[in-house]
């Protein structure tokens, strides 16, 4: 159970199950792919769970720009599995490349991407995603239906809410958790509209034995990597702290550093008072470590450099 990540056990299997604004659902119809897609939007709103629902009929190479970002991969992944053809789905079946997290890409990439594209027009569909349209090359957008997944009214926002509540409980009730009904309003609330770091920290409730939650305790228990905020408030031993986040986090590097700026102030707001005023120095501090994620060798390098820093930001 600690092995298997609940975001991908739980991950929507087929199109009916993807938690989606109308807006967005109309704009796939039934599912088939004739037009290449670009997701966009805020994390964890399902853009990945759809791309791969979409895909799943299909032969599909799947893709994490921000980890394979050069011209190479166009050239020696993608270009090859779109020219072969498969015996056993004929040539009139599309492949299906799904680009994930494809604002982390080089502009070699997509200068490269670009020709792939229209070059394998009649044989392969593209399915792109991003949080920020903006990293996109207009050139690039263009060769692609670009659907954004972010609520564009408080109608919408409340629809999904409540999709996310009943999907959250149907998980707990699974492993034995119990949740008043107040006490989920009040986790969703707390981490809409990212419903990845909702089925994290259930997987958290699980491994911590939990099977009741009452409001007074989503404080407490709605901190998936509390362990890490208590290294980052408490000055303790370096070298242990070191062994512990490589031997537990190093697979984690994007949502540490993305709970770094979303999760740490308010950890410290609620159980450090005295340190609120470091909360923009540590949010300015993950920003430039998640912007220099993508640059190194060994992202978990990053992780750890980011979690010191805003230990000594705490502690100076």
């Amino acid at each position: 159970m600690v092995n298997e990540l609940f975001t991908e056990k739980y991950r929507p299997k087929n199109l009916d199950t993807v938690i989606l604004p109308e807006r967005i659902r109309k704009s796939i119809g039934p599912g088939n792919l004739q037009q290449n897609y670009l997701f966009y939007g805020s994390p964890g709103l399902g853009k990945t769970s759809l791309a791969k629902v979409l895909a799943s009929n299909y032969p599909v190479l799947y893709i994490n720009v921000s980890d394979e970002s050069s011209v190479d991969v166009i050239r020696d992944k993608i270009t090859n599995w779109c020219s072969t053809i498969s015996l056993l789905d004929g040539a009139e079946k599309y492949k299906v490349v799904i680009l994930d997290e494809m604002d982390g890409a080089s502009d070699q990439f997509y200068k490269a991407l670009r020709a792939t594209i229209e070059k394998f027009a009649a044989t392969a569909r593209f399915i792109g995603t991003c949080n920020y349209i903006n990293k996109v090359p207009e050139p690039v957008q263009s060769r692609f239906t670009c659907i954004n997944f972010d609520f564009v009214n408080k109608e919408e926002e409340r629809d999904v809410m409540l999709q996310y509540a009943k999907r959250a409980v149907g998980i707990m009730n699974k492993h034995g958790i119990k949740i008043e009904r107040d006490a989920l309003a009040e986790f969703i609330k707390r981490n809409f509209p990212d419903m990845r770091s909702i089925v994290n920290k259930i997987q958290t409730f699980v491994i911590q034995g939990i099977t009741e939650i009452k409001t007074e305790d989503i404080k407490t228990l709605n901190y998936s990597y509390r362990d890490i905020f208590e290294i980052i408030v408490k000055s303790t031993d370096a070298y242990e702290n070191y062994k512990f986040l490589m031997s537990n986090y190093s697979s984690k590097v994007d949502d540490v550093l993305n709970s770094l700026s979303n999760e740490l102030p308010e950890y410290i707001r609620e159980h450090h008072p005295t340190k609120v005023a470091k909360i923009p120095q540590l949010v300015i501090k993950a920003a430039e470590y998640q912007a220099q994620r993508v640059h190194v060798i060994d992202p978990a390098v990053s992780m750890l450099a980011a979690v010191f820093s805003c230990q000594m930001i705490i502690n100076q």
